[in-house]
């Protein structure tokens, strides 16, 4: 099966989103939590990459859970949700996404009836992604990944090391990681992992990761304009 790529961004620029969805990534996420996107600019990053064709996945902070409905009326496919600790929490922001019987999400129209929506409102169900990033996920991995609804799990790489107090290379960390990934597999469910650096994808992979997010734009934009200054600086000094 091949494994989904997608790309994470930070700037909320309208360029920056059609590049990224002109790059034909599987999905792009548009981090809310730390990016400078505001509920004005990721509705419209959202809307342009729903008339691009690809998928909108948002990361909302675990604070942030009230938006999920306006993030989904807009066309998201679905959220991410940062710091995902417990179950009562991946519990709320499925049914925050859920409209009723199952959950509690008032009912706005796909974006005002622009965007197809099937006979049964009951049936729309949108991606809803745990991300685990702290002990307290961890040690609770097995319960978040058995709750209904959920799309699969989100590692948040940067987070979880600081959580753990363990460098990435550290083996005590590769065998968190592997426990998630047995949670998550034994509950038929992708796990999807931030690439920090392009040469952990690979690593990533081999371990039996189903899903990479390649690293944020303003990251990539930064070491290329580094290497750029870098490499014009030794021509000068030859």
């Amino acid at each position: 099966m091949r494994t989904k790529i997608g790309l994470w961004l930070a700037l909320p620029e309208p360029l920056v989103v059609e590049a990224a969805a002109r790059a034909e990534p599987d999905w792009v996420g548009l981090d809310l939590q730390h990016g400078a996107w505001d509920l004005g600019t990721a509705f419209r990053g959202i809307q342009l990459l729903d008339a691009l064709g690809v998928a909108a996945l948002v990361r909302v902070s675990e604070q942030e859970l009230a938006l999920i409905p306006r993030l989904l009326d807009h066309g998201a496919a679905g959220v991410v949700v940062a710091m995902a600790s417990s179950t009562a929490l991946v519990e709320e922001a499925v049914r925050r996404a859920r409209y009723q019987p199952e959950g509690v999400r008032s009912f706005g129209g796909q974006r005002y009836g622009m965007r197809p929506a099937p006979a049964e409102v009951s049936e729309i169900r949108p991606l809803v992604f745990p991300m685990i990033e702290d002990r307290r996920g961890v040690a609770d991995i097995a319960a978040i990944a058995a709750v209904e609804g959920i799309a699969g799990l989100h590692i948040g790489p940067v987070d979880l090391g600081l959580g753990l107090g363990l460098d990435s290379a550290d083996p005590r960390y590769e065998a968190v990681l592997r426990d998630i990934l047995s949670a998550g597999h034994a509950a038929r469910l992708p796990v999807t992992m931030h690439a920090v650096r392009a040469e952990e994808a690979a690593q990533w992979l081999r371990m039996g990761i189903d899903e990479l997010v390649l690293t944020a734009d303003i990251e990539l934009l930064r070491s290329a304009l580094k290497a750029q200054v870098m490499s014009a600086r030794e021509a000068f000094s030859r």
